[in-house]
């Protein structure tokens, strides 16, 4: 059972995430963008959710998680977010505390001239009819409203966090590249003055985000480049606890808590590692889906602990398929959830080629773990038979290489033998293959998304192949001109 739910990406739902983990306390953090989770501490303790929720499925969700507290450190502003909470812990019987930030005064004895107004639509509606360059800082979210300036192309600079996503959506709106400032605060007085300068700022619009969201530096920034601002004010009747009460309530349950290697209860569990083939349902075994649906708990990178979340969407498991897929991490949530004793892992294509299964058995004998887990291992579909099967080639005679964090001369083996398979990864794509075989007499193909929706095969000359532009987890497959 999730002991703690955390929501929001700010700087307060970090620090709290951060505690949870520091004190061995298990916590579900909510976060809208991959951004936000990127900040978030790496640990066994935390489960990440990406994405924004509407009400029903974020009430969902926390039927799921049954937390026994849920910390809601959204934005002061958002407002409907906050609200969705609300009326989903009502309506399930969860205990709520609102994270309020610190509110700090915007009065006036630094010679700043300051409007004061309700909303964001107010602010645009006050810098109609008046002339200069306008800095703002509220976010991605409120800046469709400024695109009602007749010149906004023009007067508007955005400050935003520097994700694919926001980016897109600025130029969406219209917004140049030139007057988007992509950055990652906190910002100092000195950063703050320098961006109001660049933007040749005669206005500053900021919401009354507090010290955590830096509103002081913006103040005396302006006040030291002349520049007006125009605060957005929060919601009059936010109330909630500091976030110095919200930490000391997660210090109270660490102090409940067992140490987590005082955790577990001894008895032998089963853990098996299993392949995914091409990280769809169709390309694994009917045994490697069964095994997911009636594990406990499924680990996987990303892509395949999502696969997993769906074959288990009408289970009823205390955990959602968590995304870690190497040894040390693993072995620490299953330590901290002494709980689970059945487990599987997922690895991409096949267990015994190129697979992450060798890492884990050799880390459990290196640890002692052998005689606390049942392994069972689970074969699946390797990216080779499935290149070849999309090829209609047979493999039995091909050499097989990697440059997935390997080095190994392509270009040799493609001289010395009739058939070559690579796969490719990192820094080396398939179009550098492809590179290094300019001259040969040799076909190339190069197949992308083996088996999912988006499969795609590309063959012809090493010449032709390089010029493209691959994924990064493409293979090559490599033939000699003159076979059939």
């Amino acid at each position: 059972m999730t002991d703690i739910v955390i929501f929001g990406g700010t700087s307060e739902g970090r620090k709290l995430a951060e505690l949870c983990a520091s004190c061995f306390v298990p916590a579900a953090v909510s976060v809208v963008t991959e951004y936000g989770a990127e900040l978030l501490p790496d640990s066994p303790w935390l489960e990440i959710h990406t994405g924004p929720m509407e009400r029903e499925e974020m009430e969902q969700w926390l039927k799921k998680k049954r937390p026994s507290l849920v910390l809601d450190a959204t934005h002061p502003y958002a407002a409907q977010v906050t609200e969705n909470i609300r009326l989903c812990c009502q309506a399930l019987g969860l205990r709520r505390l609102r994270v309020r930030r610190g509110q700090e005064e915007t009065g006036g004895s630094r010679g700043l001239q300051i409007t004061e107004v309700g909303t964001v639509e107010e602010a645009v509606a006050f810098l109609k009819d008046r002339e200069g360059n306008i800095l703002v800082t509220t976010g991605s979210k409120e800046l469709k409203a400024f695109t009602a300036l007749e010149d906004y192309r023009t007067r508007v600079f955005a400050r935003v966090l520097p994700s694919s996503g926001v980016l897109t959506a600025c130029e969406a709106m219209g917004i140049p590249g030139s007057r988007i400032l992509a950055m990652q605060g906190p910002f100092s007085v000195e950063m703050n003055r320098a961006m109001l300068r660049r933007a040749d700022a005669r206005w500053l619009v900021t919401k009354e985000a507090g010290a955590a969201g830096g509103f002081e530096e913006k103040l005396q920034a302006a006040a030291e480049t002349g520049t007006a601002v125009v605060v957005v004010g929060r919601p009059a009747d936010e109330t909630g606890v500091s976030l110095k009460q919200a930490e000391a309530e997660i210090e109270a349950r660490a102090a409940e808590k067992e140490k987590p290697e005082e955790a577990g209860t001894g008895e032998r569990g089963t853990l098996i590692l299993a392949g995914a083939g091409m990280g769809t349902e169709e390309s694994m075994t009917l045994e490697a889906v069964q095994a997911v649906r009636r594990s406990e708990a499924v680990f996987g990178a990303p892509r395949l602990s999502a696969l997993a979340d769906r074959l288990r969407e009408q289970e009823r498991h205390d955990f959602s398929a968590v995304s870690r897929y190497m040894p040390e991490p693993v072995f620490q949530w299953l330590e901290s959830h002494g709980e689970c004793r059945s487990a599987a892992v997922l690895f991409s294509g096949d267990t015994g080629f190129y697979s992450g299964t060798a890492g884990f058995l050799k880390y459990m004998k290196e640890h002692g773990l052998e005689d606390r887990w049942t392994v069972r291992i689970l074969p699946g579909i390797s990216s080779l038979s499935s290149m070849a099967a999309a090829l209609g080639k047979s493999w039995e005679d091909a050499v097989i290489a990697s440059r997935h964090g390997r080095d190994q001369d392509i270009r040799t083996l493609a001289e010395r033998h009739e058939k070559v398979f690579v796969l490719t990864g990192g820094s080396c794509r398939a179009e550098r293959i492809c590179g290094e075989l300019k001259g040969l007499k040799v076909q190339v193909s190069v197949g992308e998304n083996l088996g999912s929706s988006r499969e795609r095969i590309r063959t012809g000359t090493p010449e032709e192949l390089a010029k493209e532009q691959f994924d990064s987890l493409a293979v090559v497959w490599i033939e000699k001109e003159d076979r059939n």
